[in-house]
């Protein structure tokens, strides 16, 4: 119990939840774009599982920036189908959406099966080592935490600054917005809705894509079936948590990652409460946001509904 009292494992606790967060924060932004552009994206976990996998088998030979690029390709490819299927069919969103996520675990889980030995020992990587930050690294508790990472890490929060102008400041943005809130007035101003959409899309399929690839070369090395467990689907409830803010779902990403770490660290000081007691404290910590920021929260007007041109 005394070790609740000591700095070193709240530090732990931080800097555990910012890795646990890294490859959440990657998807959440991705499929923000995608719900902001009114597409109910729920093919999210076989994005970033499919991403996850390709990753391994591109960097095992060669190197982890090139892996962890072609995993979110692999994610955007799979995204695709989305975009065919549900944008340019006008199939069902939502069962589009899980059929790719069914898609991507099954495809991952035969071709590793068909691939690989027993237990993966030939299939996996390095983890990468971390990126201490001059001076601010040195700063007691706070420069573990904070300002010692991998370069994922610190590539997802360049990402969330990029992002955050995109979404406010660029005509794309705001197009993606138009377009989620209300398609039929955003086409009578000459938005191509489809393609902003399809775009948006795009987006989410590569980002989730890079996000398994983050948790798979930064996190775990070594690739197993259903590696993700379901952080496609905390990245859903993350959004939500966030009411469709690309800053918000940062935010969301890291509440998320460091309760997670929480749970992990909390079991070396409560070894009698199970496991999984513990691992389902960032669930009720996300009911309760969830619960309490839906008084305020405003999803896209347009979300999950297909556009069909008049013309």
């Amino acid at each position: 119990m005394s070790q609740l009292l000591e700095a070193t494992f709240w530090s732990a606790t931080v800097a555990g939840g910012l890795r646990l967060a890294t490859p959440l924060i990657y998807a959440s932004i991705g499929e923000t774009f995608a719900q902001r552009a009114g597409v109910l994206n729920l093919g999210l976990e076989g994005y970033m599982i499919i991403g996850a996998l390709t990753s391994l088998y591109v960097a095992d030979p060669t190197s982890a920036p090139l892996g962890f690029l072609v995993g979110g390709l692999a994610g955007m490819a799979l995204a695709s189908l989305m975009v065919l299927l549900s944008i340019r069919l006008f199939a069902n969103q939502v069962v589009v959406g899980f059929g790719l996520t069914i898609l991507g675990i099954g495809t991952t889980g035969y071709i590793f099966h068909e691939t690989t030995d027993v237990g993966g020992r030939d299939r996996q990587v390095s983890l990468p080592s971390e990126i201490d930050i001059p001076l601010l690294s040195d700063i007691p508790w706070l420069g573990d935490a904070v300002f010692g990472h991998s370069w994922y890490t610190w590539l997802s929060l360049g990402l969330v600054i990029v992002a955050g102008f995109v979404a406010s400041r660029t005509i794309f943005g705001l197009q993606v917005k138009a377009v989620g809130e209300d398609p039929d007035a955003a086409a009578a101003k000459g938005v191509d809705v489809l393609r902003i959409r399809t775009q948006a899309t795009l987006i989410s399929g590569f980002l989730g894509g890079l996000g398994g690839a983050a948790l798979m070369l930064g996190s775990v090395g070594r690739f197993q079936p259903y590696l993700t467990a379901n952080r496609g689907f905390i990245a859903l409830i993350v959004i939500i948590m966030a009411s469709w803010s690309i800053w918000g779902a940062a935010v969301g990403a890291f509440v998320f990652g460091f309760f997670e770490a929480l749970g992990f660290n909390l079991n070396n000081v409560f070894v009698d409460v199970p496991i999984e007691g513990l691992n389902a404290i960032p669930f009720f910590v996300a009911l309760v946001i969830l619960t309490v920021s839906a008084r305020w929260a405003r999803m896209p007007r347009g979300l999950g509904q297909n556009y069909v041109p008049t013309v």
